[in-house]
């Protein structure tokens, strides 16, 4: 990661919510807005660990 690219206020407004939930709670229906907040405003370098939450996301719904 670059000195400039900073990490956006609301990739960590929703790790520090998704943080706080055990994984049945993060993998839920109604956190589903949250986890994309997250995926839309993530660190290219933390992407791929979402990515393979999404995956598991997905087979579960």
């Amino acid at each position: 990661m670059t000195a400039n690219e900073k990490i956006h206020p609301k990739f960590i407004e929703a790790m520090e919510k998704l943080n706080a939930m055990s994984e049945e709670e993060r993998l839920s229906e109604k956190n589903k807005d949250l986890f994309e907040q997250a995926m839309n405003y993530a660190p290219l370098d933390i992407q791929p660990k979402l990515v393979a939450i999404r995956k598991k996301y997905d087979e579960l719904h």
